[in-house]
């Protein structure tokens, strides 16, 4: 009986919240400020040399089922993000996926490959 009196302040609570972000790349430093240079995110490979710094995933999921799913552009500066704190300026081979599961009711996985391009 408590639960169903408590039930609408949960969700009340749960809509105030903004997208989650997961990935697989732990944070340089718990600093949040993000340097404002550019990163490139292509789908297949350069034409220039590059130095590989390492694999990038990210998962962007909606903080509840009452809030619509995750779009693309969250995926892109998902990456931009991990990107940065990699210390790349370009991923490339990005695939974004969407997907659907019973807990996030819709989700988007990004992955690529962070680069350095002199």
């Amino acid at each position: 009986m408590r639960l169903l009196l408590f039930a609408p302040l949960i969700m009340v609570l749960m809509a105030c919240s903004g997208y989650r972000m997961k990935s697989n790349v732990d944070p340089a430093s718990g600093d949040t400020v993000t340097t404002a240079y550019p990163v490139r995110l292509i789908a297949g490979d350069l034409d220039t040399p590059y130095q590989v710094i390492g694999p990038l995933e990210v998962i962007i999921r909606p903080p509840s089922p009452f809030h619509s799913p995750p779009e693309a552009r969250h995926a892109r500066q998902g990456l931009i993000r991990k990107a940065r704190q990699m210390g790349a300026n370009a991923v490339i081979k990005v695939t974004i996926r969407e997907e659907f599961d019973i807990i996030s009711f819709g989700h988007i996985s990004a992955s690529g490959i962070a680069v350095r391009v002199p």
